[in-house]
């Protein structure tokens, strides 16, 4: 399928599972958001589910991209993480508090797309190491180490979301576990000296 065609197929899908949720979205929904009979639309997917485990991937690697993007522009490790969860978690979590149908899309609770939510963890976790990793001034002396800090990081995160009240009780959530973090870590004076005049403007 030529990449553009997918990805308009894609996007149109999103819109339609934002819409109306993915249980409640037919192929029918999908195809008449994008002008084409059901039958042709058949011929690029051949269903449903095929449609989501694909949406998913996309959004995941435009969201990780952004903030691999973004995080050069970050002066301390505390704004780099803070930058990360603000794209991963706070603003999924935004969205679904201001279109309750979209919750089921971040739910990860899809069994035949749990290897595509899997993976974008992963991903994410390596990306949380990195700029651990990048912040110490010795990375293989941490304990527990800079995968393994990720790795909760994540878990604590993804469990936010049951819990928070808001967006900004997400945030709040969010935040106290970055400094929580940041405080346990051995961070090299170069960068304590950055968030110091961060927190100074």
């Amino acid at each position: 399928m030529a990449n553009d065609r997918r990805e308009r197929i894609l996007r149109a899908a999103l819109e339609v599972f934002m819409r109306y949720g993915y249980r409640r979205t037919t192929m029918e929904d999908i195809a008449r958001n994008l002008g084409m009979s059901r039958p042709a639309l058949y011929l690029s997917f051949p269903s449903k589910q095929a449609i989501l485990r694909d949406v998913v991937a996309m959004t995941y690697d435009e969201v990780l991209r952004e903030i691999e993007a973004g995080l050069p522009t970050q002066p301390s490790l505390t704004d780099q993480l803070m930058h990360v969860f603000e794209l991963w978690s706070i603003r999924p979590f935004d969205l679904v508090s201001r279109a309750p149908a979209a919750a089921e899309l971040i739910s990860g609770s899809f069994d035949f797309a749990s290897d595509v939510f899997e993976s974008g963890a992963k991903r994410l976790a390596r990306i949380l190491a990195g700029a651990i990793r990048g912040a110490v001034a010795d990375p293989e002396a941490l304990q527990p180490s800079a995968d393994e800090v990720a790795r909760v990081m994540v878990a604590a995160a993804q469990g936010f979301k049951s819990v928070a009240r808001d967006t900004n009780d997400m945030r709040t959530l969010v935040r106290d576990l970055v400094r929580m973090t940041v405080a346990g870590l051995p961070v090299t004076s170069k960068a304590s000296r950055a968030s110091a005049r961060r927190k100074h403007r």
